[in-house]
């Protein structure tokens, strides 16, 4: 049964849209449910004499502190685990399902029910000795060094002489801290200068201060800088070899040097770190590591004017040869925003290698990928960072804001993005390490009076989210320069929407987007049709002579999103009731009547999209399926395709609230193929 789209939205509630699980029926227990979570992705850290607070190990432990394990999980913050998921396998990636978070909200509310201790799991086993084996090399502190029980982080780095007289090549290190419950994380490279040994105790202490004195080190053997250090360790880290064919160099006489990040907890303690290190045979392909921008970011001239909350650079870098990628990494200080590592291929896929969104300076750490990343010849890497210095970011260690500049410690600035690869062909060796030599000795462009774009700002137009885009989606950009100071609302025109407004322009590969509005921090833009088919896309934005910097964004064929009320991507939808009234916890739909949904992101349609099109005489369909559910009950959908008067870009959906639907805010989802939209939308109904 079709029904004809004579339900439309609006116009003022799509103006206000676009300018911004069923919960088990059975109580979850910490037995059946709980231990299972907290021993598969906490206790390796929360238990007696690690790193953590406090030990998750037992239910009266879980009792004592489920709620502030209900608002650490809901928030993200744990496990920790700082890059986005969904772009990039990583081995040991720790973090939990959308499901397993609302286990334990449920959980929480209900009180906590211990449940049957039958069918509760037994707790995990840990070992203490060495979990590979034997090491061909041990390495310990000769001495202890004294943490106090309190006041702030402490960085410190000790040298571990090796004492080796031929060159290694080494597959694996297993660190054991002495001292575990203060060691936030250790950061591990080799110093073939002596300098490390000499600077060490200089104070009384093992070691020597300075958190940025081993990249000063590692400068002065540039040839050892390029090939990395020796990965790092945070607690809860599982040792493991690197894949096969790969290791890190560890040349003759060469020192380890460590940087051990201390966290004091009330308790002081000696930490006396013993390193263990596993040897192999030379490799086929040696290791060289990029920094996007290079030398932890002095290339990119960092000068932060006090005030600023988005000062980006940006940096890239074409490989001249076939390599695979290993592992990854970012350093940024306080101010530091997100970071964003993307490759380009020459087959215009664009792949996102790492993405954190939120950075924290005290959560650092080196990412594996679960696979090698293959990146060809021609491949162009995309290194963006963002740095907040105003008085909102709560880690600004000024207080009020100040100029900060690049330098060496850590109230000053540094930044970079750091990749880790092997030459696909070890022929290729000398090639890559002289491109990235010289890519190292070269200042990065500076974004200067250029509009500026940020990677993590452009969002959804209806989930709010940032990502991939698909043909047809409304998306909005966020940043500076972008487009006049007063709002310019767009009118069609013809039945089209123009491409250029208040003098602004947006390009997905050089092809022009329909414009919605565009101010100097704020423009909204449709996809245009003609990304259908690729993996990825470069878009920019051109105000009169003057272009950003193109940002890769990854293209999925489509990815539903529903317009929110409020504009914030959650909360109550922007649906219609079947008298045309808008829906709201004020004005329920009646169960069994029909709802209007709007939504973005169904990707090509039949007949072929138009950029821009007023839906005025043609109503386009999706090529895919269009299903809704709602309350998690399939719902009949009665009508999916383009909204009367609407632009190509923006679905309705008309669907029948499905029997059995309860009442209240109930929760709605759009799946388009298999691909659903954003969880967290409701409509009303009683």
């Amino acid at each position: 049964m079709t029904v004809a789209p004579r339900l439309c939205l609006p116009v003022a509630l799509l103006a206000a849209c676009l300018l911004g699980p069923i919960a088990n029926a059975q109580t979850p227990t910490w037995s059946e449910n709980i231990a299972p979570i907290l021993y598969a992705n906490c206790t390796t850290c929360h238990r007696p004499g690690q790193v953590a607070p406090f030990s998750l190990l037992t239910y009266t432990d879980a009792f004592q502190h489920g709620r502030t394990m209900a608002a650490q999980t809901q928030s993200r913050t744990m496990p920790p685990w700082k890059p986005e998921t969904g772009w990039t396998s990583f081995r040991d990636q720790r973090g939990l399902s959308s499901d397993q978070i609302s286990l334990i909200q449920q959980w929480v509310a209900a009180g906590m029910p211990q449940g049957d201790t039958a069918k509760a799991p037994a707790p995990p086993t840990y070992v203490d000795g060495w979990q590979l084996g034997t090491p061909d090399l041990i390495l310990q502190m000769p001495k202890g060094y004294s943490v106090p029980a309190d006041g702030p982080d402490i960085y410190r780095n000790f040298v571990f002489p090796t004492g080796t007289t031929t060159d290694h090549w080494v597959r694996a290190i297993e660190l054991k801290p002495s001292a575990r419950a203060l060691v936030h994380h250790v950061l591990l490279f080799t110093d073939t200068t002596g300098t490390a040994r000499g600077m060490d105790s200089q104070d009384g202490s093992p070691g020597f201060p300075g958190f940025n004195s081993i990249p000063n080190i590692l400068l002065k053997d540039p040839l050892n800088a390029l090939s990395g250090g020796l990965g790092g360790w945070v607690p809860g880290t599982t040792p493991a070899f690197l894949p096969s064919g790969i290791a890190y160099s560890l040349p003759a006489g060469s020192d380890v040097m460590i940087q051990t990040h201390f966290h004091p907890n009330g308790k002081a303690d000696v930490e006396q770190t013993t390193i263990g290190i596993y040897y192999t045979s030379k490799p086929p392909r040696s290791i060289t590591q990029l920094q996007a921008p290079a030398i932890f970011g002095r290339q990119a001239n960092i000068d932060i004017p006090a005030g600023q909350s988005d000062y980006t650079v940006r940096s890239s870098f074409t490989f001249p040869v076939d390599v695979d990628a290993f592992s990854v990494s970012a350093h940024v200080h306080y101010l530091g925003r997100g970071t964003r590592l993307t490759a380009t291929l020459p087959t215009g896929e664009v792949k996102i290698l790492l993405w954190i969104k939120d950075w924290n300076f005290n959560w650092q750490d080196t990412y594996i990928y679960k696979d090698l990343i293959a990146l060809p010849k021609g491949t162009r890497i995309d290194g963006e960072l963002v740095y907040d210095n105003s008085s909102g970011n709560p880690y600004n260690p000024n207080s009020p804001p100040k100029r900060v500049q690049w330098g060496e410690q850590s109230t000053d600035e540094m930044g970079s993005l750091i990749l880790n690869v092997v030459p696909h062909v070890a022929s290729d060796l000398t090639t890559l390490q002289l491109a990235v030599a010289v890519y190292s000795g070269t200042t990065a462009p500076a974004v200067g009076t250029k509009p500026l774009l940020i990677s993590a700002g452009v969002v959804d137009g209806a989930s709010a989210l940032s990502g991939a885009v698909s043909p047809g989606k409304v998306v909005v950009l966020y940043g500076q320069r972008m487009g006049p100071a007063n709002l310019a609302v767009s009118q069609p025109s013809g039945g089209k929407y123009p491409s250029s407004l208040g003098g602004t322009q947006v390009f997905f590969d050089n092809v022009p987007a329909p414009l919605l509005y565009s101010s100097t921090g704020q423009v909204s833009a449709i996809v245009p049709y003609a990304v259908d088919g690729k993996p990825g896309t470069q878009m920019k934005v051109q105000v009169g002579s003057l272009v950003s910097d193109p940002i890769a964004l990854p293209v999925t064929p489509v990815g539903p999103s529903i317009f929110s009320a409020n504009t914030s991507g959650t909360g109550q939808g922007a649906i219609l009731n079947s008298d045309l009234s808008v829906n709201t916890s004020a004005n329920p739909a009646p169960k069994n009547s029909i709802i209007v949904i709007y939504a973005t992101g169904e990707g090509q349609t039949s007949p072929d999209g138009v950029d821009g099109q007023q839906a005025l005489t043609t109503f386009p369909k999706p090529l895919q399926p269009v299903t809704v559910n709602i309350g998690g009950l399939p719902a009949q959908v009665l009508y999916a395709g383009a909204a009367p008067s609407l632009v190509a870009g923006v679905i309705q959906i008309n669907a029948q609230l499905p029997p059995g639907v309860p009442s209240g805010d109930v929760p709605v989802q759009v799946v388009v193929g298999t691909t659903s939209s954003q969880q967290g939308i409701t409509v009303a109904v009683k």
